[in-house]
């Protein structure tokens, strides 16, 4: 045997601690969490230092030692590896100095003390600090000891066993019989102390179990400890013990077993008069008779868990894939388990032949019955009558119109979660240049537009979603949409068709997308961006640069306008010190930019100007005082250096002309006084060297070429007050334009949205939308339309004609694109607790209503190569009525633990079923029936 603890303590006792110190227990105090190093010692080398692992200290008074608590409940994974088999327990806040591990060629024991308090409520005798919890099993195949390790965690043990021989374990634990735990027989848990033993009691005389207790415990195959053991819980929260990667089992099980009518059939017996036992397609009964023992069990109060060896057992024997200890997906299981439960409760003994019913023209509704009764002339069974409901499907062949519709039943709904969607909210300008309009701006040329899109899609879907809510608004029905992304007044990106819509989603929350109409995509042109400066600063100094007293009267410094000044003393201390270094001639950037789409040949000065007055006029306003109000401030010179000095992109030049006596024309007055300046620059708003502002060539186009696009020139505002013939600049507040967006929530009823304002709460309705939209079927599902006499790739709609009292969702997180690309949904579906409505689906009009209100809930955690299932669960009243209190509430199911929650905790984004019960409306007919019926067979099955 070899003995392993943490390393730390050199094998000293520790002061006041009751551990021997040649107990194999050293101390790890100075090792930190989850980093502890591991000793082992064989017992080759304990006897030669004078002792054994199974010694005791003589030393030590017998009073101080501590007493061992054997446990058996303790939640654990292993997987099987070629050489290796790797274990973890799920035991929290494990201590270090009291962890030991004992591995031997054919068993496991560890030793340890533990604070977690969850854990503890298992053990009430479990009281005193010194007290350990020791934890046995013997492996199926043999292990070598020495070369085994473990490792400790914060949130559980990690245990390394290594072969003795390469080969495939199919359990982890040796094989067991009914009468025997873990290779031993199977005793009342006692406690272990490490004193002397003391003189033998006389043991109670035995007991004969009667044939009964002998069945059920047979078929439970349980693990749990023996009847002379049994606790006293409350029914309804007895666990169920993980056989090695069965939690997918245990969940099902849990969810089925609080099926209120499901429960009561099987518990009051009366399953026990359909059981047929000559149905090949069956298992002869024994399936039925070992899921009522499990119902039992679980509702018996007498358990806190119970391990469901035997129904896994008969669901290998029949289905390879569930024989070992692999994980398998819960809704497979859960079909699987259904459909052999249905079949061994058929009540049709005699299965007769029948035939597909074709609809031929006739109403849906005398189709759908007639199906549906061909259907139960082969499958009548609680199954049916509880979890079957009927699909309505509809082909409609792409050649010769000829629709199909068949009607075929369903055991669950399995819906598919639509691609995530993110909000893209876009102002969309429109082309409203028009020569022969003075003011241009009037025509109210902008919308603002927000749509919902799957982030992985491209640019280009934006663009075409864009042109269809705006279809009409367009000055050509094929005019094409340049999209920009503008942040502080500046375009940040120039979005392409193929970029995606992904990069958008996490950009800062003051970009905006600006869209732009342009000419049809035959026609060359050239793209130019344009930003908006102001030749004189639009903010008014309050403050004194230099001494920060509040003024009504500053002088600004007339190079950068950046600063400004109560007195010269300010102003020479300042220059001096800090402002000589950094003041330089800077033009100020102010509102939107925008876009300007031009062929070459009519790329002329004047159109460019006409076409930035327009959609400048979107953002800014322009005061034009008359000429002869014309005034100029006094500003103060910073130095007279800075006096003298001048630049052409602060000052005018002044030279404008005189009036002549005769009226100008506009275009005339225009051209002599602009509103603004034209000036090549770079992508960040700043000038160019050696370029110089644009000139009126007048009907000579520009020198720009398509292929430079995108050019960037800038729209400088003459604001100088000092200037003749300035213009006042005012940014306007941003516009609210005729808003077309089209929100997705609008007509939910569960969307009283939680989530971010960019981001879509998807909602269980959603998706039942998802599953109710038409799609064209793929080569390889083609259909053979009767009437072309040819395969043709015909559109399919579903809907739901017929609804079960118990309705099954599968949400349809795992994607399988190809054997390489594999993957799972994590987004948070909504769903209701109560009241969910699935009248606007249904393609009938229920007879029994369509309200519905969930009872369970299984729950995937992990990804799509590893993960773990838990379920929620209450059990509803037997009558569905929603105003009878539940016979247990909502409660958490985790393999063995059992715990209550609120109802509030039940919507996750673990979900993966969702089982529901009619509000209203009992068991149908034949299943009402069937529960009243005397039974025939004199048989009594425990």
């Amino acid at each position: 045997m070899v003995t392993c603890s943490l390393k730390g303590g050199a094998g000293e006792r520790r002061p006041n601690s009751n551990v021997p110190s040649n107990s194999g227990v050293l101390d790890a105090s100075n090792c930190p969490a989850g980093q502890a190093e591991v000793m082992c010692r064989s017992d080759d080398e304990e006897k030669h230092n004078g002792t054994s692992s199974n010694s005791l200290d003589e030393s030590i008074p017998m009073e101080l030692c501590p007493t061992i608590h054997p446990v058996r409940n303790i939640k654990l994974d292993h997987h099987d590896h070629p050489e290796t088999v790797s274990v973890t327990l799920y035991i929290k806040s494990i201590s270090q100095e009291s962890l030991k591990v004992d591995f031997e060629e054919k068993s496991i024991s560890v030793t340890f003390r533990t604070s977690d308090s969850g854990f503890l409520k298992q053990y009430p005798a479990f009281g005193e600090e010194d007290d350990l919890m020791q934890w046995q099993i013997e492996t199926r195949e043999t292990i070598v000891p020495e070369k085994c390790t473990f490792r400790l965690k914060p949130t559980n043990l990690e245990l390394k066993l290594i072969k003795t021989v390469v080969s495939k374990w199919e359990s982890l634990e040796a094989t067991v019989d009914s009468s025997s735990y873990n290779g031993r027989p199977i005793q009342k848990e006692t406690w272990i102390s490490l004193a002397p033993p003391k003189a033998p009691k006389p043991s109670p005389s035995i007991r004969k179990k009667s044939d009964e207790e002998a069945s059920e415990e047979t078929n439970s195959m349980s693990l749990s400890p023996s009847a002379d053991s049994v606790v006293s819980i409350k029914p309804g929260y007895t666990g169920l013990g993980n056989l090695g990667n069965t939690c997918y089992m245990n969940a099902v099980l849990q969810a089925l077993a609080n099926t209120t009518t499901l429960k009561n059939y099987f518990l009051d017996k009366k399953f026990q008069a359909d059981i047929n036992r000559d149905n090949p397609l069956g298992f002869g009964g024994s399936l039925a008779i070992a899921f009522a023992i499990i119902l039992r069990q679980l509702w018996s109060g007498q358990r806190d868990s119970i391990e469901p060896s035997h129904l896994k057992t008969l669901l290998a024997n029949r289905a390879s894939q569930f024989s070992g200890y692999a994980q398998h997906d819960a809704q497979e299981f859960m079909a699987f388990l259904l459909d052999g439960l249905h079949e061994d409760l058929n009540r049709v003994k005699i299965k007769p032949l029948t035939t597909p019913v074709e609809s031929n023209g006739r109403p849906d509704h005398i189709v759908a019955d007639e199906a549906w009764q061909v259907y139960k002339m082969r499958n009548d069974s609680v199954i049916d009558d509880l979890f079957q409901g009927q699909f309505k499907s509809t082909l409609v062949c792409p050649a010769c119109q000829n629709i199909s519709v068949t009607f075929d039943p369903f055991l669950y709904l399995a819906l598919p979660l639509p691609p995530s969607k993110s909000r893209f909210t876009v102002t969309v300008y429109f082309d409203g240049v028009d020569e022969s309009v003075e003011l241009p701006g009037t025509r109210k040329g902008a919308v603002k537009v927000s749509l919902w899109l799957d982030p992985n899609q491209r640019v280009k879907q934006l663009k075409e979603e864009l042109k269809r809510v705006c279809a009409g608004r367009f000055r050509n029905s094929d005019s094409v949409i340049e999209l920009v992304q503008v942040r502080d007044s500046l375009i940040r990106r120039w979005l392409v068709d193929a970029a995606p819509l992904s990069s958008l989603q996490n950009v800062n929350h003051s970009d905006v997308l600006l869209a732009f109409e342009t000419a049809p995509s035959d026609v060359s042109l050239v793209h130019i961006a344009v930003i908006q400066r102001v030749l004189m600063p639009l903010d008014q100094h309050t403050h004194c640069t230099a001494c920060k007293k509040e003024s009504d009267v500053l002088k600004r410094c007339m190079k950068c306008y950046a600063v400004a000044y109560c007195d010269k003393n300010c102003q020479r201390t300042h220059w001096n010190t800090v402002h000589r270094s950094v003041c330089r001639p800077k033009l100020d950037i102010i509102a939107q930019p925008f876009v300007i789409s031009l062929p070459p040949s009519s790329l002329t000065y004047q159109k460019l100007y006409q076409s930035m007055l327009y959609y400048s006029s979107f953002s800014v306003e322009v005061d034009c005082p008359p000429s002869a109000n014309n005034s100029c401030n006094q500003d103060m010179d910073s130095s007279s250096s800075s006096s003298s000095s001048s630049s052409s992109s602060l000052r005018c030049d002044g030279q404008e002309g005189e009036v002549d006596g005769l009226q100008p024309s506009k275009q005339e007055q225009q051209k002599k006084h602009p509103l603004f300046f034209i000036k090549p620059i770079d992508s960040q708003g700043q000038g160019i060297e050696k370029k110089k502002r644009l000139e009126d060539l007048g009907d000579k186009p520009l020198d720009f070429e398509a292929d430079e696009s995108p050019i960037f020139l800038s729209l400088d505002w003459r604001n100088d007050e000092r200037s003749p013939n300035h213009c006042s600049i005012t940014v306007k507040s941003p516009t609210e334009y005729e808003d077309l967006s089209q929100e997705e929530n609008a007509a939910d009823p569960s969307a009283d949205c939680d989530s971010s304002p960019n981001q879509r709460r998807l909602t269980l309705h959603h998706c039942l939308q998802q599953f109710m939209q038409s799609e064209v079927l793929s080569k390889e599902e083609a259909w053979y339309c009767p009437k072309c006499k040819e395969h043709r790739e015909a559109t399919k709609q579903m809907s739901v004609w017929r609804l079960p009292e118990i309705l099954t969702i599968q949400l349809k997180r795992f994607s399988f694109r190809n054997l390489l690309w594999r993957d799972k949904i994590d987004q948070k579906v909504h769903f209701p607790v109560e009241q969910l409505d699935l009248s606007p689906y249904l393609s009938s009009i229920s007879e029994h209503g369509a309200v519905y209100d969930l009872y369970a809930v299984v729950n995937h955690y992990g990804g799509i190569l590893y993960g773990h299932y838990t379920s929620f669960a209450r059990c509803p009243a037997a009558t569905s009525d929603k105003n009878q209190k539940d016979v247990v509430g909502w409660r958490c199911m985790d393999d063995r633990q059992v715990r209550d929650i609120c109802q509030d905790t039940v919507v996750t984004s673990a979900a993966y079923l969702l089982l529901y019960q009619r509000r209203r409306g009992p068991l149908g007919p034949s299943a009402r029936s069937s529960v009243q019926l005397n039974y025939s067979d004199p048989e009594e099955i425990d």
